[in-house]
């Protein structure tokens, strides 16, 4: 099996397609509004992709998505191949059976197990109320800067992503910013979307306001796509339990490791 750069769509999302739950961020990103910010490594047998991974380069640090389920074996090798291929540092979502193919050249620094979660009972966000959630654009950005600062440090927000109109928030009478649900990744084309930004200031806490603002977001999304998930940190119990009321079920399992080159 030998390890390759893919540039055909068609081929990647052949792949994808088969387990779309667990490739919900890498779909996304065969949209063209992320397109031009990815490379793709996939592991080819004869005419067959057997593992892929996806270097995503729109941040200040690259992002390597590197999933499969167990025992992840093609992955594994395709992870060793591509290694002369990543960048000095970046950060990844890996499955836990192919983490240790990185080891020998690079220092992962475990930012925590996580869990990805699915839409898989749409029902549920009818029971949610969500009439004081707005929808917000880029008139907000500021605001939402301020928010994230203030109660999610170290948070992924990019800007960019107000321009598909699928940031919800919610306010106090005073017209603050307390409560905010985005979206990391959404394409009408591909049909998915994956949930990200979600946060409410330590002070407006525990009102059921992300929820809310959460719920509005989805309902906006089913009318474009038809598969949306998230991921989240496995520690996180309320943010779990939120997500299951609205209709979430954990679907994979994986690590979030921060690299750092060491050398060959």
């Amino acid at each position: 099996m030998a390890a390759l750069i893919l540039h055909d769509k068609r081929t990647i999302e052949t792949y994808l397609r088969r387990n779309p739950a667990l490739h919900v961020y890498e779909l996304g990103d065969l949209d063209d509004f992320f397109w031009s910010r990815t490379i793709w490594y996939g592991l080819r047998e004869g005419d067959h992709i057997q593992a892929l991974a996806l270097l995503y380069t729109g941040g200040d640090l690259p992002v390597l998505l590197a999933m499969a389920p167990p025992p992840a074996t093609a992955l594994a090798a395709l992870l060793a191949q591509a290694m002369p291929l990543l960048p000095p540092h970046f950060y990844a979502h890996l499955s836990p059976e192919a983490r240790d193919a990185l080891t020998s050249h690079y220092i992962l620094e475990p930012h925590g197990p996580h869990l990805k979660m699915a839409l898989t009972n749409p029902d549920r966000l009818a029971g949610i109320d969500t009439s004081v959630v707005e929808r917000l654009t880029s008139a907000a950005t500021d605001e939402l800067q301020a928010l994230y600062a203030r109660s999610y440090p170290g948070n992924w927000f990019d800007p960019r992503m107000l321009e598909t109109g699928q940031y919800f928030g919610v306010r106090d009478a005073d017209g603050v910013l307390l409560s905010v649900a985005g979206v990391h990744v959404y394409s009408m084309e591909q049909r998915v979307a994956a949930l990200g930004n979600i946060t409410t200031l330590p002070s407006a806490r525990s009102r059921g306001l992300a929820t809310m603002a959460t719920a509005a977001l989805c309902r906006s999304l089913l009318r474009t796509v038809d598969l949306i998930g998230l991921n989240v940190r496995a520690d996180n119990t309320a943010a779990i339990a939120c997500y299951r009321r609205l209709g979430f079920d954990v679907v994979a399992e994986y690590e979030e490791h921060l690299l750092h080159y060491r050398g060959y």
